[in-house]
């Protein structure tokens, strides 16, 4: 258990902090008022009292802020906590991101003392949830969760982890967001570790503290592998499997007619998160009644501000008229997104394309607009359109991807603490063991995706599925004779299975498809 000792702000960069009483902690932003928060993985600094009062009785004189912290806490010397550590305050949540950082140029401490402790004992934080703090309160620490940090993401994020499948070091894992490294996971099972520097000198680039392989220059070539579209990579003589974090897809229906509730019902079917809006309370209640997740009714413009940003977003334009359609496309194109189409003949494409030219979009933005939307399947009534509309998405959704959708059931699984098995036999203090089960390579009609996951436990629970069919029975009797091992004392499993359904045995094997898959199974 920590404290809170002092709690300071800047209104302006590169200025002391000075302290305040209390301070409104805003989710994903940082301290309301201060210069340092945004929408970044730096949103908070926090230091530690007790090294601040080493520093100082090394003859250094300071008020508190001048270092540029924003969070003076006893009781926790942060710098040996892993990344991925989180502290409650009050209500507040923060998730630490950084650890040090690089000192660009000196400052009045460092010029009077010959040292600053904030590069190398400073740490950084995100806002998972909001709240009010004040000078004094009790702060928690609670333990680094690398499945918990994936989970708990900002959804707007290019998210991505990186594990090692082949070589010494197989089953250690890496998870970086925007470009940024945010935790590691070791390869010992059930040890979480973070980066304990972040120093930008020669020695800190030669490794990460708490992991056994990962280090700055590895995560860049990581990094620059992902952006173009890699799954596999290798690096130092060890394979590493890139999984780009997919989040669930969201559809947006600007408007609430008969096209948008056959619309609601076939997206329903397919796991769409699917939000309706409309001005018009009697569509906004039928958009209801049909199933959809979310409805809000008012003006469009304004409703489309209550939609939380994400690139798995997919927007469609159906409302009454050509300039609601105009007005909700214009804050769309705000926006990044997955898709956006607008329902309307091809004169009327012409004519909104037009208006978003002038209106200062260029011509590619424009470009990007699915109109007239759907397939061309000849489509008349509101369902067919619908089903047009739907099957353009999931062909445009399908095609974008670089990993399957994450399922956030098993996300939600793997942040839980192992418990006592059911079925013990011979010891009741035996655990339920988990495997976590990922598709790393696919050739041929295999019908699942790289990035599909599936969860198999000791006490026969699975979460998720790989396809079906004898194929996922084989992963799961390779995982229950893992199981075995691990009863015995044998853990830090990491070892990729290999299934290949030829069209010769595939209709004998039980499989409506053919094709090659490896699936990489973790002890988790």
């Amino acid at each position: 258990m920590g404290k809170l000792i002092a709690i300071n702000i800047s209104e302006k960069r590169g200025t002391e902090k000075k302290e305040i009483q209390e301070a409104k902690l805003v989710t994903d932003f940082g301290i309301a008022g201060d210069a340092h928060a945004g929408k970044w993985h730096r949103q908070v600094s926090l230091l530690s009292f007790e090294k601040i009062e080493d520093f100082k009785a090394r003859g250094a004189r300071i008020e508190n802020g001048a270092f540029g912290e924003n969070l003076i806490v006893s009781g926790f010397d942060f710098k040996t906590l892993p990344l991925g550590t989180r502290f409650q305050i009050g209500d507040a949540l923060l998730e630490m991101t950084q650890i040090g950082k690089q000192c660009h140029s000196h400052c009045a401490i460092y010029q009077r003392m010959g040292e600053c402790i904030m590069p190398k004992e400073g740490v950084f934080a995100v806002v998972l949830k909001g709240g009010t703090i004040k000078k004094g309160d009790e702060v928690t620490m609670i333990a680094a969760n690398f499945y918990a940090t994936v989970r708990d993401r900002n959804k707007a994020a290019d998210t991505l982890t990186a594990t090692v499948i082949t070589g010494k070091n197989r089953g250690e894992k890496l998870c970086m967001m925007d470009g940024k490294i945010r935790a590691v996971r070791s390869s010992s099972a059930g040890m979480y570790h973070g980066l304990h520097k972040h120093d930008m000198n020669e020695a800190a680039k030669e490794s990460i503290s708490g992991s056994d392989f990962f280090n700055e220059k590895h995560a860049e070539e990581i990094w620059k592998a992902h952006l173009a579209d890699k799954h596999r990579i290798t690096i130092e003589e060890q394979e590493i499997f890139l999984h780009s974090i997919g989040n669930r897809a969201r559809l947006v229906i600007c408007g609430g007619g008969h096209v948008s509730t056959a619309l609601v019902r076939m997206a329903k079917l397919l796991d769409f998160e699917i939000w309706v809006l409309e001005d018009r309370p009697f569509f906004a209640e039928h958009a209801k009644q049909e199933g959809a997740d979310h409805i809000l009714c008012g003006d469009y413009v304004e409703s489309l501000a209550k939609i939380p940003k994400d690139v798995d977003n997919y927007y469609v334009c159906m409302t009454r008229g050509h300039r609601f359609d105009l007005e909700c496309l214009k804050e769309i194109y705000k926006r990044t997104f997955a898709y956006a189409g607008m329902m309307g003949s091809r004169k009327r494409s012409v004519l909104v394309r037009k208006d978003l030219e002038e209106a200062g979009y260029t011509k590619e933005q424009v470009q990007k607009l699915h109109s007239p939307i759907g397939l061309a399947i000849g489509a008349q009534t509101p369902a067919e359109i619908a089903l047009s509309v739907i099957s353009e998405i999931v062909q445009c959704k399908n095609e974008r991807a670089k990993a399957a959708e994450t399922d956030e059931a098993i996300l939600e699984e793997l942040t839980e603490p192992q418990r006592l098995s059911k079925f013990a036999v011979n010891d009741e203090n035996e655990m339920e063991y988990r495997m976590l089960c990922t598709i790393i390579e696919k050739r041929g009609s295999a019908p699942r995706s790289i990035g599909t996951q599936m969860l198999v436990t000791s006490d026969n629970r699975i979460i998720g599925t790989i396809g079906g069919g004898c194929a996922e029975a084989e992963v799961i009797t390779r995982c229950r004779g893992y199981f075995a091992e691990m009863r015995k004392g044998i853990h830090g499993i990491c070892e990729i299975v290999k299934i290949q359904m030829s069209t010769d045995n595939v209709e004998e094997e039980g499989m409506v498809c053919g094709g090659r898959i490896e699936v990489l199974l973790e002890e988790t």
